[in-house]
């Protein structure tokens, strides 16, 4: 009987092991990468409240399931003294759908941004949660001329901090009721 409690205190051992692991891989990130894209720096010659803005032409879906994860994204601009990005719900797009071009007829004084726009200093940083965004750029006030705009996002996914800690202590719960199986005698209080 003993030996076969102690095959069986290798289940919750593992399991526990897995989850801790987990937990240690997350503080780490589980991915995390660059995307290089460009777009166009928009004129801006007047005052910023008359100036249009563009609109990326498809939402960004955030599924439910990120609930779970904590992913985030560093968007960097090389023309940021010229121009201005964030981002925006995109229930926007049907008060300020864009056009072919990813022009519309609103102003950045239209849009309440999650992140970024026109007030907005250095890189933009974001957590992504489930629903659905919209990139919105503009000109700064000022700028002349139309030209591409260099955008760099670094992202990097994690756990969601509330999973890791149910993880760790699921894990460490797992794991030393493993060890109680294996060995009994050495949890046992001595009277």
């Amino acid at each position: 009987m003993s030996v076969m409690v102690r095959v069986f205190s290798v289940l919750p051992f593992a399991t526990g092991s897995i989850c801790l692991l987990l937990v240690l891989v997350s503080m780490f990130g589980f991915a995390s990468g660059t995307i290089d894209d460009e777009i166009p720096a928009i004129p801006c010659p007047t005052p910023q409240e008359g100036c249009p803005t563009g609109m990326s032409q498809s939402d960004l879906g955030v599924p439910s399931a990120f609930l779970l994860l904590d992913v985030k994204l560093e968007i960097e601009m090389e023309l940021d003294d010229q121009s201005w990005i964030g981002v925006v719900d995109s229930r926007y797009a049907d008060i300020c759908p864009p056009g072919d071009s990813g022009l519309t007829n609103c102003t950045a004084s239209d849009y309440e941004f999650l992140a970024g726009g026109p007030d907005h200093d250095g890189p933009i940083h974001l957590s992504l949660e489930p629903g659905s965004l919209r990139f919105v750029t503009g000109g700064d006030q000022g700028s002349t001329q139309l030209q591409d705009n260099a955008i760099e996002t670094d992202w990097s996914v994690h756990l969601a901090t509330w999973v890791e800690v149910l993880l760790a202590v699921g894990g460490l719960i797992l794991c030393l009721s493993g060890v109680h199986m294996a060995f009994p005698g050495l949890t046992r209080r001595k009277d």
